[in-house]
């Protein structure tokens, strides 16, 4: 991938780094979705590499979907790219790292959330906001229970209402919290670790820990796309909180 690109593929010794870098909130639209599948896709699984850190050149680690393309029209590719992103991650044959040094929010949460291990920023925060703008995580339903039970995650999705890192850390949404400054250590001692393993029992190892999240995945993911593009799309809410959150007014809900 080259400079001009919003998902920046790199390779510093064992590890391989996937940077998101669409300024000023990492908005994953199609195009960047499609940029980041490209470069998983690229990486292949070659034993000299350990482990795949994603990353942000921004301030924030991701701020969610693109709004403007949430729409009946270009929302089926949109979620489509999305999911195929996570099914891709989930599965990848190394372990995967997020490391969250702003907000990781709806879609960002969950791309986070599809990694093994999260490190963050104290100064990170993390939630599914959708509820606000009327619309509904596709893969927090899925993805979250796994990590933090049905009641927390429901209270994420219910509420909109964000975590920060300390509390993340505490009810295991994340691996580890640490100060912005010590971030690098943090990814560099979580890495010590997997260094000196089997590349190949290692592999193994992590299809059965993810044996669990994979199935859900594959046995409701249909079910969930269809809920957000027939039932929530046949709403009126959704449209018009989509349009307020683009002209940043607060929305009017009809309640159907």
């Amino acid at each position: 991938m080259n400079g001009s690109e919003t998902a920046i593929l790199a390779s510093a010794g064992d590890v391989v780094r996937l940077s998101l870098r669409r300024p000023p909130l990492n908005y994953l639209s199609l195009e960047m979705l499609s940029q980041i599948q490209s470069g998983l896709e690229s990486i292949g699984d070659a034993p000299a590499e350990r482990a795949l850190v994603i990353d942000s050149g921004c301030a924030a680690f991701s701020a969610g979907l693109e709004m403007s393309q949430q729409t009946r029209e270009a929302g089926f590719l949109l979620l489509d790219q999305f999911h195929t992103v996570a099914r891709t991650l989930l599965a990848f044959p190394r372990p995967t790292i997020a490391l969250v040094g702003g907000v990781a929010l709806g879609a960002g949460n969950e791309l986070a959330a599809c990694c093994d291990f999260v490190l963050a920023s104290t100064q990170a925060t993390f939630g599914q906001p959708e509820i606000k703008v009327g619309t509904i995580p596709s893969l927090a339903p899925l993805l979250l229970p796994h990590r933090i039970g049905n009641q927390r995650t429901l209270q994420l999705i219910l509420t909109g209402n964000p975590v920060d890192a300390g509390e993340a850390e505490r009810i295991g949404l994340i691996h580890r919290a640490v100060p912005e400054d010590a971030l690098r250590t943090a990814l560099e001692e979580l890495l010590a670790g997997f260094r000196g393993s089997s590349m190949a029992v290692m592999e193994v190892a992590l299809r059965a820990a993810r044996a669990a999240r994979l199935r859900d995945l594959d046995n409701h993911l249909r079910d969930i796309q269809s809920l957000y593009l027939n039932d929530l799309m046949d709403l009126e809410d959704p449209s018009e909180g989509i349009r307020a959150f683009l002209e940043r007014r607060a929305p009017e809900w009809k309640h159907r």
